[in-house]
């Protein structure tokens, strides 16, 4: 501070130089003090250092931005500097902070009056002192900032303006003026808004005086400013008020100026004739002012709106009486101006002859005057009209003269326009990089003189010369620029054009997403611009776009708008373009005539304006269109005119662009004779002329045309010399074409390395070119050779480059869809199925992004055959039919063919051999009508295999001797060979194994004679099939062995290199030799041939997909070789691995079953069902350590049941092989083994089981096909409906409409005895017996297989036994014996994430496994243990509403089983779904969080999906949301809603199929499928029944209750009634299901076993109500006593269940009578004390209230404990009672606070730990408590009791420290604590989560 008083003291002394000194000392001391920066900026500036000056104002002003003294000491120093702009903005700036300051107002006048503004201010500044404003701020600063203005110093003007209107004025006339000075300066800038926002304000202003001149003024600037801007309807308003205004004045001037400008509006918006009538009105009001001025310029006003609206005549007519005033006043620039608008308007009518003439008038008139810019405007005219005559080399002299003259006068304008000329006529003439240097040339004027829209403009132009490229992403990216400069300037009309062009940039690069987008997005603009001319253009690029994407419907409304504006505004071009267009549209339609009216129309309009290339273009198309009508003598007319144009063109490249042309439009379309003669043209011209270019395009043409036609020699050749020609001419783009077509040519010949070297040299040069698109197809080409050449890696190695690069083509969609399609062909090849179906659906999204018809279609084939390959069939089906579709819609019968042998297959891999039929018959026709020999010997020999398949053996014969008889004439041999094996099958089929031997040896013979060793081993081995059935077994060895040798014995144990046929003929060929084997009794060789074929079986399954019909034809004979296997292996005493073998094919059985109903593989991989195969695994002593009960496991083979008893622990304890025949059931003979379609050998117990089924009156009793339908046919001639409403033949339909039904017949039990004794009685002795008569043994598991699902395992009993089996055990059923063995769930899905027949549901990036066999023993996670989130309810369905369709399929309402789904809510307390609630939707919905799901619905076991209600609301749907529980309702009859048919919803709509539950994550304990359902006219297998259970457990499901046969609506009532209400009360489903059994078995009218035996529980012994909950609620209750009451109560509620499980001990010991108390007793020792009730009603006490005086109402005692809480409970009341009772009132008052459970659990337990630990030996320990938890009422108290006292905590304040001494600590104390907190909060893991803070609780000790 004494430093600055200092250098002040020297600065006034004068002395600068010392004082500066003074002041950088001072500073240094304190350099944020801005004073004295100040101070020593003035300094500086006294010295003259003003550099120094103005850093240290600058400095001053950052410290203190609002002191007014800074900008004047800025000011001075930028002064000083000569720097005046910059100075006069401090100045104003510093008046602005503070307007008072006088140095600051003369140092802004003198700063003005030494700037070079001078000149004009100081006159201004004069005449403010005679009126003594030159003091004020306010107006000095706006004439400064105005002064700034005028010189064009724009930002510095803003700057002092603003700075004037801070400094404000009372005056509002000048406050006007200032803010119209600051719009205008705005808008100079650029800056649109802000300008608007001071124009309005200055509008206001003047709005407020009421000063109309002032409103005039500000309505111009602002109507000016929005018609800039495209905003033409403000600007029509603002000036629409001027002009009244301006009327309203009488200001005739001020009226002509608002009119002048409201007709520009309106000729903006379209609106000509407003326009008219307001330059009508202005003209008038000028020849009243006499002023020719504005004479002139309303006449050129009219003129130009007369062209704007096509009226050329009356505008030619005023531009007249423009010329004729310009003579009478001799004003020679407005008659040049005439000439000029004269000239324009004849060169818009296309009269460019007399446009010369006008533009020579117009030359001759600047010639008199010397007007060098008049004559550069002359020649810009006759440029332009000599252009359009095709007088290219007129014009190109013409537009130098006019550039030549442009220079000479500086115009920059006119040198833009001249060079942009000039490169349109080098575009014309072909010379694209001549055109492109004049548009670079004009860009960079356009850049230097800051033309916006000329720069815009050159963009344009450049981006069009890339399109003519064929480089439209160059295209694109100068089309963007332009677009930006369109919007920069508010140019709507420009944008508008320029998103057009964009559009149609990307409309060539096929990227249809963008072409549209911006197309649309220029109609919209241009529509709201209302330019008739720019809506035409872009109306004309829509109908194009949809032309292109084959949209002919769409495109055509777009089209014919297009064509009336083009015709009303006279735009030929567009017209011609837009007929041309309209006659594609048609003809693609088939509508020739009016194709051939529009390219007429196109040809006249074309031939009109000398578009010699649209005239062209017209006559090929009416060549081709009159030619498909017929009309020979019109195409022939065309020709010649075609022919004609051609020898008019001059020019050698307009001649040469001509022929290229037709013969480009030839060729695309197919005529490759037509286009050969063309392109011959093309090369005879371009050789004459020596024009390299044209030259290599023809012989590129010619090569491509031979290439198409198939004469692949001359394609080379011709190939060939385009490259001599390119290299020569050093055209690398060239060559790197000509290299890659003669690629493709070598490739055709099969020449696959020459081709692969040309490929990659086409690959060299586009990477030096730096070319992606060239790089992109090189890869592709070279990925296609090497896939042909085998190389598969290196095809896919090509590939995943070319997807790369395509990628980074982001505008180029179709060279992405190319990569991906060939990547997914490569993936194919090598067996990688899934990535090939990921590929290709990216391939058929592409496609039909860019509409590419042709792509898409392979793309759904290639997706088809991936599905194929993944085994998801019902999928590859639908790729397949939807290819057929579109084949269909194009008429491309060769593709519709194909597709029918596709679908075909498909049907045949499906089961559906009819509609197989149907398509190879088909495919038959087509072939036939197309001569396509090959396509129809493959239809016979498909049909021939259909046949086969539905038995029709004579018929398969008939065709595959006309395949034969094809091939034979045809020569085919290979087809000859495949005929006579097909031929051998069907002989074999009928039995006539001596034909069958013979067509085998023809085979052979034909297959010696072409070399073809595989089709011999085909042929060996179907010979020694027969043999094994003749039972010659020793020849059938010796044929098989040589069958062996010739597909490679080498090969044996991989299938890496071998191909997938290989692979399915050593299966057989193994399979059959161990057969051969094992009928001879040599089982080691047997077993030897059986284990190396079951691999290369599971490998065949695994790929199923990929193989056609003939290999699942030959998969059938897996189950044969398991059965095979398991007979084998216990013939030679190895029963263990038996039993591991027989729990393969089960699992092997019901993941193929899931396939057949159209489950992918995938999904059941996903799912966990399909694992990969691995043998010798432990899992049998996994389940034998996991099991607790007995385990019976029945596996059939051969006509062999074997049983193996398992007991817990102990393993197998006893196993039985039973021979079928010993007890009656007949055998299959050994030609059976071999009859693939057989199922009496896969399934031997099917009549037994029926005749059980018949015996209880659950299936109608079998009668022949021909009876059957007599006795159908008889019901409807009698009039009545064949209903059927249950499988039990005692019911009528009466039962369904509340009408008692008939006693059942009484039941015949010879059925259920010798099923026992073929199933139970062998292993009776070993199974647990009861301890007394009446009681249970215990649990029984039961794994069944096959049949014997269908087997009511609980009704059996033995002779002269008196209880059924489900009365001595608790029977539970397993699917297989590993899905007894608990596993975490290998697969983690998201409920309701994918559709089974979806590709999205297919992962992309896993790899799928090679070997992908049945479920491995070791990791089956068949029932998977739960990892699901808490379920929150029970879902209960039933009856839903069913539409029409469904109903009259086979299902009818089930509106009896309504009271069933309300007996069973009410019991659970959740409302259930019925009628149209009851819909698909909403049932997935629930599914996902339901702990208990039940179905009362129709199920189709056939199909195995679950009917419900239609998501949708469908007209017509039997039921409704709300209806009665009555079972009498008649809802829903048949016919009831006629009409609403239409509006059917598709099956996938309500029902509920497997695959949809397989890809589902269900968290439910329990699934019931309620046996009240109808009947279906298919009866229920095993099969159907064990996939729906199947799908539900691996889906999550831990239990699933399945009816083996619908019951009565009344019984099943009945029976669910008896199972929830045995489950609410805790026990376990087995349990429960006996006790239901139990209560129907006991009801006289419902005891018949039809009601009662058909339930199966398949899954886990489950609990379904958890009560855990409930018992910490009714202790918490019951806490809340007085503690003498509570004691007491605990005590006895101890005694209770302590003699509760006495009882249980006794029923274990055989004692049978229940046990129960009074409750009066237990009320008299409870007293008041509440919530005992509630907790022995958890723990399964029952409660009888008082039902007679004499009987009170008594306690009943539990039965069981199967959820545990019994002895759970008696641990808790033990650990309450064994707490100090002061803890017991303290837990009380922490029973109120949930929150903290966790956090009192967690530092009990750790302070056990810490006292118990054998490595404590501290005398005291200390364990940390979160605050919240300490502070909580009854927390203290608690741990007092205990012996912890709080001390000071190291930790946060969050936590508090206990501290306790361990010798006081009772250990057992704190057991009980914790085990109380559990007792009175519920299981830890249902505890309420704690607090944040407390879950990072870190205690001393603690575990």
């Amino acid at each position: 501070m004494d430093e600055g008083l200092a250098s002040r003291g020297a600065q006034s002394e004068g002395d600068f130089q010392q004082a500066i000194e003074r002041f950088t000392e001072a500073i240094t001391l304190n350099r944020n003090d801005h004073v004295l920066f100040s101070n020593r900026s003035y300094a500086y500036a006294k010295m003259g250092r003003f550099i120094e000056a103005l850093e240290d104002a600058k400095r001053c002003q950052e410290l203190k931005p609002d002191w007014s003294k800074a900008y004047y000491r800025l000011g001075v120093a930028q002064l000083g500097l000569g720097q005046f702009e910059d100075a006069i903005v401090a100045f104003a700036e510093g008046l602005a902070a503070d307007p008072k300051q006088a140095p600051m107002l003369n140092g802004l006048t003198e700063t003005m009056l030494k700037s070079p503004f001078r000149a004009n201010f100081q006159p201004k500044l004069e005449r403010f002192e005679a009126f003594k404003l030159d003091k004020n701020p306010f107006i000095i600063a706006s004439v400064v900032g105005q002064e700034l203005q005028s010189a064009n110093h724009l930002e510095a003007a803003v700057k002092v303006l603003e700075a004037a209107r801070d400094i404000g004025t009372d005056s509002l006339k000048l406050e006007a003026s200032l803010m119209q000075a600051l719009g205008r300066a705005h808008w100079a800038l650029g800056n649109r808004e802000k300008a608007l926002e001071y124009m309005e304000r200055d509008l206001k202003i003047n709005e407020t005086l009421q000063d109309s001149a002032g409103q005039c003024r500000a309505l111009d600037n602002l109507g000016v400013a929005f018609f800039t801007m495209g905003r033409h309807k403000d600007a029509i308003q603002r000036h629409s008020t001027q002009c009244n205004l301006a009327y309203a004045m009488q200001e005739p001037l001020e009226i002509i100026n608002a009119l002048t400008h409201l007709g520009n509006a309106f000729e903006k918006t379209g609106d000509h004739a407003q326009a008219l009538k307001t330059y009508k009105e202005s003209l008038k009001f000028a020849k009243e002012q006499g002023s020719n001025d504005l004479i002139f310029q309303a006449y050129v006003n009219l003129g130009n709106t007369f062209i704007s609206s096509g009226e050329v005549e009356k505008a030619m007519t005023i531009h007249h009486h423009h010329l004729t005033y310009a003579k009478e006043t001799k004003d020679k620039g407005e008659e040049a101006e005439a000439y000029a608008l004269l000239g324009h308007a004849c060169f818009i009518k296309s009269n460019f002859e007399q446009s010369i003439m006008f533009y020579q008038q117009l030359l001759s008139v600047a010639v008199q005057t010397s007007d060098m810019k008049l004559k550069a405007r002359a020649y810009a005219g006759m440029g332009q009209a000599n252009r359009s005559m095709g007088n290219l080399f007129h014009a190109q002299s013409c537009h130098e003269q006019q550039l030549k003259l442009c220079k000479d006068t500086g115009d920059e304008l006119g040198q833009i326009d001249s060079l942009t000329q000039l490169g349109h006529i080098h575009k014309s003439s072909g010379k694209l990089s001549a055109a492109m240097q004049q548009y670079n040339e004009s860009l960079e004027l356009a850049q230097k003189v800051k033309s916006r829209e000329a720069e815009g403009m050159a963009y344009a132009n450049l981006g069009s010369c890339y399109v003519s490229l064929g480089n439209f992403r160059e295209a694109v990216n100068f089309y963007q620029r332009e677009l930006a400069i369109s919007r920069e300037t508010g140019n709507t009309a420009s944008e508008s054009s320029t998103l057009g062009h964009i559009g149609m940039a990307y409309l060539a690069l096929e990227n249809m997403e963008l072409a549209i987008q911006h197309l649309l997005k220029s109609l919209e603009l241009a529509q709201l611009v209302q330019q008739k001319g720019v809506e035409c253009q872009a109306l004309s690029n829509l109908g194009l776009y949809y032309t292109s994407s084959r949209g002919y419907e769409e495109a055509m409304p777009y089209l014919e708008k297009a064509l009336r504006l083009a015709q009303e505004l006279k735009e030929h071009s567009i017209e011609s373009k837009v007929c041309h267009s309209l006659g594609v549209c048609h003809e693609a339609l088939r509508n020739y005539q009016q194709a051939i009216q529009y390219y007429q129309h196109d040809f006249l309009v074309a031939k009109e304006t000398q578009d010699r290339e649209g005239m062209t273009k017209a006559c090929e198309k009416l060549i081709q269109a009159n030619n498909e009508v017929g009309d020979r003598e019109q195409a022939d007319v065309y020709q010649k005119k075609l022919l004609n144009i051609a020898e008019e063109i001059q020019n050698t490249s307009g001649k040469c662009s001509f022929w290229n042309q037709v013969a480009e439009d030839l060729l695309h379309s197919g005529d490759y004779d037509r286009a050969i003669e063309f392109y011959q043209n093309l090369l005879k011209e371009a050789k004459k002329e020596q024009h390299q270019s044209f030259e290599g395009l023809a012989y590129s043409g010619l090569g491509n045309a031979y290439l198409a036609r198939g004469d692949y020699e001359h394609s080379l050749s011709y190939h060939q010399r385009d490259l001599q020609v390119r290299k020569v001419a050093g055209d690398l783009m060239g060559e790197s074409n000509a290299y890659a077509n003669m690629g493709a040519a070598q490739n055709s010949l099969g020449f696959h390395q020459q081709a692969v070297d040309c490929y990659e040299r086409s690959l060299a040069l586009a990477k030096q070119l730096n070319n992606p698109t060239l790089i992109t197809k090189a890869y592709g080409c070279l990925g296609i050779v090497l896939r042909n050449m085998k190389s598969f890696q290196k095809a896919l190695t090509n590939h995943k480059l070319q997807l790369q690069t395509a990628v980074q083509l982001k505008e180029s969609l179709l060279e992405q869809a190319n990569a991906y399609a060939n990547l997914g062909d490569s993936y194919e090849a090598v067996g990688d199925y899934l990535q090939s179906a990921h590929n290709h659906e990216q391939h058929l999204i592409l496609s039909r992004k860019i509409q590419n018809v042709a792509m898409e279609m392979r793309a759904l084939s290639s997706l088809g055959r991936a599905h194929r390959g993944l085994g998801n069939l019902t999928a590859a089906k639908s790729f397949f039919e939807e290819q057929l579709k579109m084949a269909l819609s194009q008429g491309d019968e060769y593709i519709e063919a194909e597709c029918y042998a596709d679908i075909g297959g498909m049907h045949m891999l499906l089961g559906d051999y009819h509609s197989a039929l149907e398509a190879y018959t088909r495919q038959l026709q087509l072939a036939r009508s197309l001569e396509d020999v090959f396509s129809e010997a493959l239809a016979a020999c498909g049909m021939g295999e259909v046949h086969a398949r539905l038995g029709n053996t004579r018929e398969a014969l008939d065709y595959h001797k006309l395949d034969l008889q094809i091939c034979s004439s045809k020569g085919l041999q290979d087809g000859e060979a495949r005929a006579y094996g097909n031929v051998a099958d069907s002989y074999e089929s009928i039995g006539d194994y001596k034909l069958a031997i013979g067509s085998r040896e023809k085979q052979l013979h034909t297959a010696e004679m072409i070399g073809d060793n595989f089709t011999m081993a085909l042929a060996f081995t179907g010979l020694g099939k027969i043999y094994i059935k003749l039972g010659e077994h020793h020849h059938a060895l010796t044929l098989l062995k040589q069958a062996l040798a010739l597909v490679g014995e080498q090969n044996a144990s991989t299938t890496d290199q071998q191909t997938q046929a290989e692979i399915e003929v050593e299966a057989k060929i193994r399979f059959f030799l161990g057969q051969a084997h094992y009928y001879l009794d040599h089982f080691d060789y047997a077993l030897a041939s059986l284990q190396k074929a079951l691999p290369l079986f599971e490998h065949m399954r695994q790929n199923v997909g990929s193989y056609d019909h003939g290999t699942k034809h030959t998969l059938e004979l897996h189950a044969i070789l398991f059965q095979t296997l398991v007979n084998t292996l216990v013939r030679l005493k190895k029963v263990e691995e038996a039993l591991e073998i027989a729990e393969l094919e089960r699992n092997r059985a019901i993941t193929d079953a899931l396939v057949e109903r159209g489950v992918g593989r995938q999904s059941l991989k996903d799912c966990g069902l399909l694992r990969q195969y691995i043998p010798q695994s432990s899992w049998i002593q996994d389940a034998i350590n996991s099991i607790h009960c007995p385990v019976l496991y029945f596996a059939i083979a051969l006509n062999h049941i074997f049983v193996w008893l398992i007991h817990p622990h102990s393993g197998i304890v006893q196993f039985q092989r039973l021979d079928m025949t010993d007890f009656g059931i007949p055998s299959s003979d050994a030609s059976s083994v071999f009859s693939e379609n057989s199922s009496t050998y896969t399934q031997p117990l099917t009549d037994t089981v029926t005749s059980l089924r018949e015996a209880l009156g659950v299936e109608h009793r079998r009668q022949s096909l021909k009876s059957l339908n007599s006795a159908i046919s008889d019901d409807l001639d009698s009039g009545e409906d064949l209903e059927m409403t249950s499988l039990n033949s005692s019911y009528s339909r009466a039962e369904s409409t509340g009408v008692n039904h008939k006693s059942p017949r009484p039941l015949n039990l010879l059925p259920v005895h010798e099923l026992y004794d073929l199933l139970i009685r062998p292993l009776e002795c070993a199974l647990p017996q009861p301890k007394s008569p009446g009681n249970v043994a215990g649990q029984l598991i039961i794994v069944p297989d096959k049949d014997l699902y269908l087997v009511p395992f609980g009704l059996l009993k033995g002779e002269g036994m008196t209880e059924h089996l489900y009365q001595r055990f608790h029977v539970q059923f397993y699917p297989s014996l590993q899905s007894v063995v608990p596993r975490s769930p290998k697969h983690t899905l998201t409920p309701n994430s994918r559709s089974f027949t979806s590709l999205s549901g297919l992962p992309g990036s896993e790899q799928q496994d090679r070997f992908m066999g049945p479920l491995s023993p070791a990791t089956s996670p068949t029932i998977p243990s739960r990892a699901y989130p808490s379920p929150s309810s029970h879902l209960i369905v039933g009856n839903p509403a069913l539409p029409i369709s469904a109903v009259e399929c086979e299902w009818q309402p089930l509106t009896g089983a309504e009271k069933e789904i309300h007996l069973i809510s009410e019991l659970l307390g959740v409302k259930p779904l019925t009628g149209k609630a009851a819909s698909k939707e909403k049932v997935l919905q629930k599914m996902a969080d339901s702990l208990s799901i039940h179905f009362a619905t129709n199920i189709s076991w056939s199909s195995s999906n679950i009917v419900l209600a239609p998501s949708k609301d469908v007209p017509g749907s039997h039921g409704d949301d709300e209806r009665g529980v009555g079972e009498g309702s008649s809802s829903g009859r048949r016919g009831e809603a006629d009409g609403a048919i239409n509006s059917m919803p598709e099956p996938g709509e309500y029902l509920l199929s497997v695959g949809e539950i397989l890809s589902m994550k269900l968290p439910a304990k329990l699934v019931v499928l309620s046996g009240c359902h109808r009947r279906e006219v298919t009866r229920l297998t095993s099969k159907s029944l064990m996939c729906m259970v199947q799908a539900l457990l691996a889906s999550g499901v831990e239990s699933v209750l399945v009816p083996l046969w619908p019951a009565t609506f009344q019984a099943s009532r009945l029976m669910m009634n008896a199972f929830y209400s045995s489950l609410v009360i805790g026990s376990k489903t087995s349990r429960a299901l006996s006790y239901a059994m139990q209560v129907v078995h006991d009801n006289g009218k419902y005891s018949h076993p039809s009601n009662w035996a058909g339930y199966f529980l398949i899954g886990r012994d489950v609990v379904l109500m958890d009560r855990g909950k409930d018992l910490a609620k009714s202790i918490r209750c019951i806490l809340q006593s007085p503690l003498d009451y509570l004691i007491a109560a605990l005590k006895t509620l101890q005694a209770m269940i302590v003699s509760a499980l006495k009882h249980l001990t006794q029923l274990q010991n055989g004692a049978v009578e229940p046990k129960y108390t009074a409750r009066q007793n237990i009320e008299s020792k409870i007293g008041t004390v509440h919530g005992w009730e509630e907790l022995l009603s958890c723990i399964g006490f029952h409660f009888i209230s008082q039902l007679k005086k004499d009987v009170p109402a008594t306690i009943v005692f539990p039965e069981h404990d199967d959820s545990g809480l019994l002895r759970k409970c008696q641990k808790h009341l033990e650990a309450l009672l064994g707490l100090p009772p002061p803890c017991l009132k303290a837990l009380a008052s922490l029973s109120k606070s949930p929150s903290i459970a966790r956090c009192l659990l967690a530092t009990l337990r750790g302070a056990r730990a810490r006292i118990e630990s054998p490595d404590n030996t501290l005398s005291v320990i200390q364990v940390d408590i979160e605050r919240e938890a300490w502070d909580t009422t009854g927390c203290l108290e608690l741990f007092r009791r205990l012996q912890f006292e709080a001390v000071p905590s190291t930790l946060s304040a969050q936590w508090i420290t206990l501290s306790a001494q361990v010798g006081k600590v009772d250990t057992k104390v704190l057991h009980f604590a914790s085990t109380s907190i559990v007792a009175v909060f519920g299981p830890e893991e249902l505890m309420e989560p704690a607090p944040r803070k407390a879950q990072q609780m870190k205690t001393s000790g603690t575990l």
